[in-house]
């Protein structure tokens, strides 16, 4: 039998059987999976035999997917899908134990412990697999605590991976939620391990084995101080194994990492456009224990400037103080830490061995903690430190923290909701690129959001809504690659239930905010002050049909929803709606000659079939479109099949006559479309075509068609496909009318019945 799993529940109680021990009664067994043929008390009941019976509360879905139009819940109802052959999840300390009694150490398949996991670019490359026992006596998952001078940087160029690992190592309770505690090599160990990622809204666990990557009995990678602890180097191996290899890890920027350990919303600061109230931010950030980074951007990578510091390299930061001097005066000072731990330190004031420190009394540099050795952390006044650094990255653990002019017991009041929506760049259909493409723009998928003021006492009529625009397994796809340059532009509407925008709106409306900017990172963040109202955020990539999958955050200051702007699949009246009575009446005035060219073919039978119909249609319309090479005959079958409602093949001059000018009107629509008279118009102006002709679609249907009429290299529709959709897209509407209805108003249809409409079309 197939196995059932739960994903979603509406009612919040899913209640399967009656008394008894029921598994499914606390909406916390939401995403249980279960056997099919589980029943209770053994009476056998098989679990689908129950949903068939209870079919009106039940529904079941078979691929998973579960629409975004589940998060207006309805009525209570369960949403369920078969789970195929997937094993019921086990939590990580069962899988412990169960590999343990199988006395084998755990050899994980899904990254196995050959060049595939480490540089899946390269045929070969000479690493070898060990265990922490191969590699020392005494091996420790943990070492005398956790320090930020445990990470270590080998071969790998993830520098950005190990000043964010060590930011980490500095907040217990937010290294023990991604290094999962109680691990180690002694009575357990069973070579199997365990990390937590946040991963595109929701925590990850990933398991991995202890194999490692050595060269001489020596770790390659991250590795600690210490040669016998290891946490840090199973840690980078969980990571490389989320994105796909190690080599999926060579270059990146903190902000990454930092989101990945915490969940949080991560701003970026050029320093060279940097808020003069920075500083000030710098040390409500520390004091929030947000992560912090900060690079000398430059296209010369880990160069080495005669000040000590390193161009295109990550760096933490460690601290944000002031010190007292004793003249009575105060510096503003940041620690930073090069993650390579070594003498490449600041040679500046306020450096290890700066004269300056001697203005400072030993209490003070004990509050600081200032130590000389060479360990790779350094002191820098924010006056040295904002013209070195070009860019801090400020990864906040919630967004309360962004909101910095908020202070005292109004900042306690206030609660950040979140909305996280979810989409998808597809090249042709969705992929509209940024303002700048005017014409393909209006593709993108479009969320609504309302900013409401959240102090209605105040004189102040503004509310803050916060976005991340975050794009998916860009590094896991592509090995590495430059992630795509996103960003996104707000628009104000007045009513939020409206279809999606059309190129027209966008052409006569401008855009009221926007990203900080359109950037090559994972996710770019912005903070927007906007009067309160309805409005529309538009996520995209810079340039049209670049392709990936993303997440939008939203977080506004009172509960909110969100949700993408769609419109329900509809057909208008073409001939009396749409085109009006003018269009009819000229279509409809050379009837004589249409018969007597329909008469030609039918002879005494007064039918044709599809075989004649192509015949006719071809003498036509064959020289009115350019490139048009006539209709190819199972288009003419679908033509046949809108009009020929008892399924004989053949149509009647009456039929015929409604066909022809049904043709005409969407052939004066394709020209309006085919400007430039080319035969073809661009797939982006395929949804504004089918609304004209009385066809307004989803956007998950649209989607589909989309992708089934155009030609996908050249994104364009053809004469020929934009007639054969339109015909099918009426037939299907008008056979869904004519089903009988439940009252709820579902179309009901026998499976002869739906086989027969769906063949013949």
């Amino acid at each position: 039998m197939p196995r059932v799993q739960i994903v979603y529940d509406t009612s919040g109680s899913t209640s399967l059987w009656s008394g008894g021990n029921n598994p499914f009664y606390d909406p916390y067994y939401k995403g249980y999976t279960f056997d099919a043929d589980q029943s209770n008390n053994g009476g056998g009941r098989n679990i689908f035999d129950y949903l068939d019976r209870r079919s009106k509360s039940v529904v079941i879905d078979g691929d998973a997917f579960v629409p975004r139009a589940l998060k207006d819940p309805g009525p209570p109802r369960t949403i369920y899908r078969q789970a195929g052959s997937d094993r019921p999840k086990v939590d990580f300390n069962s899988k412990r134990d169960e590999q343990k009694l199988s006395g084998r150490l755990f050899e994980d398949p899904d990254f196995p412990a050959d060049n595939r996991s480490i540089y899946p670019s390269r045929s070969y490359s000479r690493f070898e697999w060990k265990r922490p026992k191969e590699i020392c006596s005494d091996p420790l998952f943990i070492s005398d605590g956790v320090s930020r001078f445990d990470v270590k940087q080998g071969e790998l160029g993830d520098c950005w991976l190990l000043a964010a690992v060590a930011s980490l190592s500095m907040h217990k309770k937010l290294f023990d939620q991604v290094v999962v505690p109680d691990q180690d090599f002694g009575a357990n160990y069973c070579g199997m391990f365990r990390f937590r990622f946040w991963q595109f809204g929701e925590w990850k666990d990933v398991e991995i084995d202890d194999r490692l990557p050595t060269k001489y009995g020596k770790l390659c990678f991250m590795r600690s101080e210490d040669r016998n602890e290891f946490w840090s180097a199973l840690l980078e191996k969980a990571y490389a194994k989320l994105n796909g290899s190690y080599e999926a890890l060579s270059g990146g920027n903190q902000a990454e990492a930092m989101v990945d350990f915490t969940g949080g919303l991560c701003e970026t600061f050029d320093m060279r456009r940097a808020p003069p109230n920075l500083y000030n931010i710098m040390v409500q950030a520390n004091n929030a224990c947000s992560l912090m980074g900060c690079a000398i951007e430059s296209e010369q990578l880990e160069g080495h400037l005669s000040n000590g510091l390193i161009t295109g390299h990550a760096y933490s930061v460690t601290d944000v103080k002031k010190v007292r001097l004793n003249n009575g005066m105060e510096e503003s000072l940041v620690r930073v830490r090069n993650p390579w731990g070594n003498e490449c330190e600041w040679k500046g004031d306020w450096s290890d061995h700066s004269h300056k420190w001697s203005s400072v009394s030993q209490g003070e540099k004990d509050k600081l903690g200032m130590d000389q050795r060479d360990d790779g952390e350094f002191w820098m006044s924010y006056k040295d430190f904002s013209s070195q650094f070009n860019k801090i990255e400020i990864c906040h653990l919630g967004p309360e923290s962004m909101s910095s002019s908020v202070k005292g017991e109004a900042a306690k009041k206030r609660r950040w909701e979140m909305c996280l929506e979810s989409g998808q760049w597809k090249r042709n259909v969705s992929a509209g690129g940024c303002r700048n493409n005017i014409d393909s723009f209006h593709m993108n998928e479009q969320f609504r959001i309302e900013i409401v003021d959240p102090d209605e006492d105040d004189d102040e009529n503004m509310g803050t809504i916060i976005v991340g625009l975050m794009q998916k397994d860009i590094r896991k796809i592509l090995k590495g690659a430059d992630f795509l340059t996103i960003g996104y532009a707000i628009y104000s509407i007045k009513d939020p239930n409206i279809p999606p925008l059309d190129q027209k709106f966008f052409r006569f409306n401008r855009q009221v905010d926007k990203s900080p900017s359109f950037v090559n990172q994972r996710e770019v963040c912005g903070r927007h002050k906007l009067p309160p109202g309805h409005y529309v955020i538009i996520p995209s990539t810079f340039s049209p049909n670049e392709e990936a999958e993303f997440i939008l955050r939203i977080f506004s200051e009172k509960p909110n929803e969100s949700g993408v702007l769609d419109t329900p699949n509809t057909m208008d009246n073409v001939v009396d709606g749409v085109y009006g009575r003018k269009h009819h009446s000229t279509v409809m005035e050379n009837e004589e000659p249409l018969k007597k060219a329909f008469m030609e073919f039918a002879g005494s039978t007064a039918k044709i079939h599809a075989k004649q119909l192509q015949q006719i249609l071809n003498r036509s319309f064959g020289r009115e479109i350019k490139e048009f090479q006539g209709f190819s005959l199972e288009a003419c079958r679908s033509m046949l099949a809108l009009v020929d409602a008892n399924m004989s093949g053949f149509m009647e001059f009456d039929e015929f006559k409604h066909l022809w000018n049904e043709i005409r009107l969407l052939k004066t629509i394709f020209k309006e479309y085919d400007a430039d008279g080319n035969g073809y118009f661009d797939s982006f102006e395929l949804r504004g075509a089918l609304r004209v002709a009385g066809y307004n679609l989803c956007n998950k249907v649209f989607e589909s068609v989309a992708m089934r009429y155009m030609d996908p290299e050249q994104g364009r529709v053809c004469f020929e496909d934009f007639i054969l959709l339109s015909i099918r897209l009426k037939t299907a509407f008008e056979t869904y009318k004519a089903m009988p209805k439940t009252n709820e108003g579902f179309g009901v249809v026998k499976q002869d019945h739906f086989l027969l409409q769906t063949l013949y079309l």
